[in-house]
């Protein structure tokens, strides 16, 4: 392999570093090498809340472009779409803003209308917006419903209560047992003339008796039907005076309970008791609407998050071993990441030995296996991400610069420094370019200046899951029946 100086490397990349820092300053800037795919449309939101700059634009669930500016218009959210060339927006669209998950980031969702409807051109309006109720306005509902309750409940303690309240219901009662009285009386009085008719009806039988034999056999042949009928109609006197009676009970106790009613009324009205409480007292209020406000910043906070987990091994040719990431990245927002990783490196422990070989006296760096452990937090400026913190144990950072709709992405990183010039900083250059959602490879330079021979040249794939992903994969998972 080609052995290059000490100062021929640093020259290298310090050229290199320079090209790329003029182009992703030009980059950052605005200025562009090339004209962006696709077409631009726009739409206006009431409230474009949680929705970040670059955040995706679905169709069916299918990314179909970004969002790549958001604007204030007439105190309205005006976002611009970038919008993939192939993919055709019709008129009759409906834009709606989602959330991915329960800890997803904010995305725009575009809703197909007619098939036949015509495509939007460069520059066009998407100017259907479907809305979804925040929870802001529920706790104003459930306001408005603690409002109605207490002033339902201040006319029902108007109506009953007070001195002139009871008496109405006490001349209720007693009219009650009054009308019962009389129609007790009534059932009473009919009874005895109904048997003084039957009396009569059978003296009359009796004297037409020799008249008219065979009346006198029909008489004698119903007879039976027509005791059994008068019987009947006693039993139905009788059950309907128990009814009366039963209600000359339960009239005392209908009393009892419309005075509990006026007094558990009059207790609310006054804020007694929990109830009470909740319908008079401000401050009960101001606590609850705190507590729903509360939570609801709570779940908008953490729809807003994305979790990934990924893996990656990286051959390393000079060493002739593999080189292990496990990571973990935690991104808040579309614009700023936590990143922590697990890394065991056959190269990672570092001992310098003096060793005497035919009376010449010479140091000799040996390696060993080590896990190492990397902690950073990133903030990225559209297509460029800069990061630092703990890397491979120890301080350093890095920049990355995204292509391709971020299926290719170019690092650098810079760590291990020593300040007493023993050897040089750990320096690593590489790409990482995305076969699809989940499967990447990656190829660079590691510790291309190291003073020991460290340098090596490497090759590595990995891929990478999203909570979602996760998710599916655990619950898809058939179950194992003992």
């Amino acid at each position: 392999m080609l052995k290059l100086s000490a100062e021929a490397k640093v020259g290298i990349f310090v050229f290199i570093g320079l090209i790329l820092l003029v182009y992703m300053s030009l980059r950052v800037g605005g200025i562009k090498f090339g004209r962006e795919e696709g077409y631009t449309l726009t739409v206006r939101l009431d409230n474009a809340s949680g929705l970040d700059t670059n955040a995706s634009v679905r169709v069916a669930g299918v990314e179909v472009g970004r969002v790549r500016k958001i604007l204030l218009e007439d105190n309205k959210a005006k976002l611009v779409l970038r919008i993939r060339p192939e993919v055709k927006i019709g008129k009759d669209f409906t834009a709606v803003l989602r959330t991915s998950g329960m800890l997803g980031e904010r995305y725009l969702e575009l809703i197909p209308g007619s098939p036949n409807a015509p495509s939007l051109e460069e520059g066009g309006d998407i100017t259907r917006v479907a809305t979804y109720a925040d929870m802001e306005k529920l706790i104003n509902l459930l306001a408005d419903v603690a409002s109605d309750v207490k002033n339902v409940t201040a006319s029902f303690s108007s109506v009953l209560g007070g001195n002139e309240g009871e008496a109405t219901l006490k001349n209720i009662v007693k009219n009650l047992e009054e009308v019962t009285e009389n129609v007790n009386a009534i059932i009473k009085e009919n009874d005895k003339r109904f048997s003084t008719v039957m009396v009569n009806f059978e003296d009359f039988s009796a004297s037409i008796k020799d008249a008219s034999r065979n009346l006198n056999s029909l008489i004698v042949e119903n007879k039976d039907n027509l005791k059994g009928g008068v019987e009947n109609l006693k039993n139905a006197s009788l059950k309907l005076e128990e009814a009366m009676d039963t209600l000359n009970k339960i009239a005392p106790k209908v009393e009892d309970t419309i005075s509990s009613v006026d007094s558990i009324a009059k207790k609310i009205d006054r804020g007694e008791g929990t109830l009470g409480k909740l319908i008079n007292d401000p401050t009960t209020h101001e606590i609850l609407n705190k507590t729903l406000s509360g939570i609801n910043n709570y779940i908008d906070r953490t729809e807003r998050f994305r979790t990934f987990v990924s893996y990656r091994g990286e051959f390393l040719f000079d060493e002739q071993d593999t080189k292990n990431y496990l990571s973990l990245k935690v991104q808040p927002k579309a614009d700023k990441y936590y990143l922590f990783e697990v890394v065991d490196d056959p190269r990672g422990r570092r001992k310098t030995e003096t060793v005497t070989i035919g009376g010449a006296t010479t140091s000799v760096t040996k390696t060993s296996q080590e896990f190492k452990l990397s902690l950073e937090l990133a903030k990225r400026f559209e297509d460029l991400a800069i990061r630092g913190g703990v890397i491979e144990s120890s301080g350093g950072f890095g920049i990355d610069y995204y292509m391709l709709k971020d299926r290719v992405k170019i690092a650098f990183e810079a760590f291990d420094f020593d300040f007493n010039k023993k050897r040089n900083p750990h320096l690593k250059i590489g790409t990482l370019v995305r076969l699809n959602k989940y499967f990447f490879v990656t190829a660079g330079y590691d510790d291309f200046i190291s003073k020991d021979g460290f340098e090596s040249a490497y090759l590595g794939v990995g891929f990478e899951f999203e909570d979602e992903d996760l998710k599916y994969l655990f619950t898809s998972a058939p179950s194992i029946k003992p």
